[in-house]
């Protein structure tokens, strides 16, 4: 049914409206008004992750049903001063539409050799106007509710699929948070453990040398270092200062237990070049060790001794410097026998009688910062579950009232009787 409507322009004049009801929630406005005729579509607009229920609309130029080509004609496309306006205007909101500048980059005159070109001022104005008065008009209208849930029916099964897929994926997050969240809970708790647990005494350094063998990463003998005990867990705690010579190799090395450790206690080994004063990176150590003439800095670090054997790791770090902040990686002999030495310290560390000692040590060094740390990232990772959790339940909740857009025949025909005349 087709009813009419006389509705002012805002810049002046009357526009005369044939108005239509189409499928879909789609409201048809056949308008004449001085320089002005032709034909609006005011569609409301579904669009995803948008209101269930659409709360804005959008302003189709011409007859027909959507889409068309960028560069096609619609049926009585409005003529504005003469000039033909092609596309669309959208995200309108009908309680408030704006007072001007709205039309959008989709709104242009299309010409008959497929150019797009930009609308005049006075075409802007007058378009702008006529849109004004004919979504003020569909906004007053009792069946606009009607409208929106017609629309809102048609798109109801896809959307209702994609909130479903968003569901599951906030789902699993949630559920891949819940194991983060228990495994922070373990690793706070062994923290927990690890800052009651009483120190174990170490013992003191050994006066006597030892002679250690050293290997390359095929087993071949490379001769042997005397290796005396110069400090235990002094500086860095838990490890322990080597003087090493002998062998082409002269200078200190420290022992100790891997630095960047994964886990509260620590699995793995660390060797730094030269007597350390601190865990992390120096410019520059006391006694750093000189390698067939080389003098080296740097550490090495392991998180795992499982496969450290007296050949294996192959290569390992061996630095040369050049300034105090700037080096080169070692000549391959030099770094080949460092290697040795390094991987021969690292087993006798590992062999000492206190060495579980030494590690508590290692551990408890700075148990307080890992504290705070466990605490802060099992915080944040009950803040991202939950938030997982509220974003599942939400799209959830939307996937329901999508479904519950039911489609009838009727409906999608929008059998809507009358409109306000």
């Amino acid at each position: 049914m087709t009813t009419r409507a006389e509705l002012p322009l805002a810049d002046g004049g009357t526009l005369i409206a044939h108005v239509t009801a189409l499928p879909h929630g789609r409201l048809r406005y056949v308008v004449r008004a001085p320089h002005v005729r032709g034909t609006f579509i005011v569609v409301p607009e579904h669009l995803q992750d948008g209101t269930v229920v659409p709360s804005t609309v959008r302003v189709q130029y011409g007859d027909g049903a959507e889409p068309v080509g960028y560069y096609e004609h619609r049926p009585d496309e409005p003529v504005v001063y003469g000039v033909r306006v092609h596309g669309w205007t959208g995200d309108l909101d009908p309680a408030s539409v704006p007072d001007g500048y709205f039309l959008g980059q989709y709104a242009t005159n299309l010409r008959d050799n497929h150019v797009h070109r930009q609308l005049t001022s006075a075409v802007r104005r007058r378009t702008e106007a006529v849109i004004r008065a004919i979504v003020g008009h569909w906004y007053t209208l009792p069946q606009r509710e009607a409208l929106l849930r017609s629309a809102a029916k048609v798109k109801a099964p896809a959307l209702a699929e994609h909130e479903a897929e968003k569901a599951a994926k906030a789902e699993a997050e949630a559920a891949d948070l819940q194991q983060q969240r228990a495994l922070a809970r373990r690793k706070l708790n062994a923290v927990l453990g690890i800052a009651r647990r009483i120190p174990r005494p170490v013992l003191r350094p050994n006066p006597v040398p030892v002679r250690l063998p050293l290997v390359d990463d095929r087993g071949q003998p490379m001769g042997s270092v005397r290796v005396t005990e110069v400090t235990v867990d002094e500086s860095v705690r838990g490890s322990v200062v080597y003087e090493v010579t002998g062998a082409r190799v002269h200078g200190r090395f420290t022992v100790g237990r891997d630095i960047y450790r994964p886990l509260p206690l620590p699995e793995g080994i660390w060797v730094a070049y030269g007597h350390a004063r601190q865990a992390h990176f120096e410019d520059e150590r006391e006694h750093e060790p000189t390698v067939n003439g080389v003098r080296l800095n740097g550490a090495w670090n392991r998180d795992t001794i499982d496969d450290l054997t007296a050949t294996a790791p192959k290569e390992l770090p061996a630095r040369v410097r050049t300034s105090r902040t700037t080096g080169h990686s070692a000549p391959s002999a030099t770094a080949r026998r460092a290697s040795a030495v390094l991987r021969a310290l690292a087993l006798h560390y590992l062999a000492r009688p206190d060495v579980e000692a030494l590690q508590l040590a290692a551990a408890q060094d700075n148990v307080l910062g890992q504290r705070a740390d466990a605490r802060r990232e099992l915080r944040k990772l009950r803040e991202r579950h939950r938030a997982a959790e509220q974003r599942a339940r939400a799209h959830r909740t939307r996937e329901r009232q999508y479904r519950s857009l039911t489609v009838s025949v009727a409906d999608s025909r929008d059998a809507l009787p009358a409109l306000v005349a």
